[in-house]
């Protein structure tokens, strides 16, 4: 497979990853401001979708650095969320 061609799918796990983790971060502040039961739920569904796209980071690139980060950020996330159940 040609090298650039990897290094750009590879780029767009990473980007995928980085976006899914920012929306988490959006819908848990959101969720802590307004803690209804639809903006606890968004939130919820956007840590699973987050979690999905850890796991395909990790499944084409391996643990590194950005992934890591990445996933640190995301439980601290998860677990700023948890303190409203």
């Amino acid at each position: 497979m040609d090298h650039t061609q990897m290094s750009w799918k590879e780029d767009n796990v990473l980007a995928r990853l980085h976006n899914s983790v920012d929306n988490v971060t959006l819908a848990v502040g959101q969720a802590l401001t307004n803690p209804t039961e639809q903006s606890i739920q968004n939130a919820e569904d956007m840590i699973e979708r987050a979690n999905r796209s850890v796991a395909m980071a990790l499944e084409s690139r391996g643990k590194m650095e950005p992934i890591s980060t990445l996933q640190e950020q995301l439980d601290q996330n998860r677990e700023r969320l948890n303190t409203l159940q």
